[in-house]
């Protein structure tokens, strides 16, 4: 299960959806990043760098801190 944050590096992580699979998480990151006008990306696994406003797909048991 997935879970969808928006980030920006003015007011953090919000949550934008919770305990999706895969395809679902990766729709709904298509559509915030495009509606948004930021970047997208997929952290399962990843370490999460220094980045602009960004939509991220995360595993449902770990949070971004």
């Amino acid at each position: 299960m997935y879970d969808v944050l928006f980030m920006d590096r003015v007011q953090g992580e919000k949550l934008l959806a919770s305990g999706l699979g895969r395809d679902d998480a990766c729709q709904v990151v298509r559509v915030e990043s495009q509606r948004r006008g930021v970047g997208r990306m997929f952290l399962a696994g990843s370490e999460l760098g220094p980045t602009r406003d960004v939509v991220v797909i995360v595993e449902s048991r770990q949070r971004v801190a």
